[in-house]
């Protein structure tokens, strides 16, 4: 639906790095040239000869995975919450109301309801101790295999959109790249990711989900390109940190690459980007990263806990969110400044 300008595209694979090889270049162009004129042939071939369902196969086990954590949801969390964390752990936002969706659209957290990258690094972070199992140098694979298939099982729970393919295919490749010590930019595993998501079904690329997703992670990779924490948030382990620490810019930098790469399609796709991504992603999603963390604690061992500490959990969530949404209706009314001079006098 979009035409490009062959002479554009030249220029900027020709002229702007002088400093790689010409065959390098050349093959690459090669390849496109390729892959364009082959694009017709491979459609009419996919159309006349679908992939099969996938997930099919591995339907069984989402099933138990799913009712698993449907049952101990229900255990724990009641109102607000019970909702959240369908929608959060699960995928299914219809306990969300209007209100709640649209407060969290105001401070540019709607990512946190669209399970992605950000919800699959919980489960890798809580699995990360049977690592300790797997310590020995030629077993270190059947973790990141033994993950993998949990992932992909995880995948099939909360629906298989494009976010949480792409988080899954990427966790296993970056992973499984490093613990083989290969030396390879974090950038490639996303569009390998999307290669092959491609291939399998040519119609995805349409996907608003398809386009967000992986608009959002190359930006966020090439506004970290460099830094230890590029890899981090991709295979989720602490190796590829290479001993140093997160520096405190990161989560800046996360949102502001994130958002300026998916503005364009944002701005098309819902006619408006909320001006506060920033308030919202620094200030106020680490608390419902807190909850989600104690959700999942709560949902381990959920036989054990108390049921009054269950009601204050549930009440101080409750609370939590009734003042997200008040902050994001007079922020969203009277603007940042007046909303919080407004408030500091009252």
């Amino acid at each position: 639906m979009y035409r490009l300008d062959l002479v554009l595209v030249f220029v900027v694979a020709f002229g702007i790095a002088p400093w790689r090889s010409f065959w390098s270049d050349a093959g690459a162009v090669i390849w496109t040239i390729t892959v364009l004129a082959g694009v017709h042939v491979f459609l009419e071939w996919r159309y006349w000869y679908p992939s099969p369902a996938i997930g099919a196969f591995i339907e069984p086990g989402a099933a138990l995975l799913r009712m698993f954590l449907q049952n101990r949801i229900d255990q724990v969390a009641t109102g607000v919450l019970h909702g959240f964390l369908y929608g959060v752990l699960l995928g299914d936002r219809s306990e969300l109301t209007p209100i709640f969706q649209e407060g969290f659209r105001s401070l540019g957290i709607s990512h946190m309801l669209a399970v992605s990258g950000f919800h699959v690094g919980f489960w890798v972070v809580l699995g990360r101790p049977m690592k300790w199992l797997f310590r020995f140098r030629n077993w270190r694979l059947l973790y990141v295999l033994f993950m993998g298939v949990f992932l992909c099982v995880y995948a099939v729970v909360v629906g298989a959109g494009p976010s949480v393919i792409r988080a899954v295919g990427t966790f296993c490749f970056a992973a499984f790249a490093l613990q083989m010590d290969w030396r390879i930019k974090p950038l490639h595993w996303p569009l390998l990711v999307a290669w092959l998501m491609w291939w399998y079904d040519p119609e995805v690329v349409q996907r608003v989900g398809f386009q967000l997703s992986f608009s959002a992670v190359c930006g966020i990779l090439i506004g970290l390109n460099g830094l230890p924490a590029s890899e981090f948030l991709q295979s989720w382990q602490r190796e590829s940190l290479k001993g140093k620490k997160l520096n405190f810019l990161v989560p800046v930098q996360v949102s502001l690459s994130a958002w300026t790469a998916t503005l364009p399609l944002v701005m098309h796709h819902f006619a408006g980007a909320s001006p506060y991504f920033l308030i919202g992603n620094l200030l106020i999603v680490p608390f419902f990263v807190a909850y989600i963390w104690s959700a999942l604690f709560a949902i381990l061992f959920a036989p054990l806990l108390p049921y009054e500490v269950l009601e204050v959990w549930n009440s101080s969530f409750e609370w939590y969110v009734d003042w997200v949404l008040k902050l994001a209706e007079g922020i969203s009314q009277q603007g940042l400044l007046e909303f919080f001079s407004q408030a500091y006098w009252q």
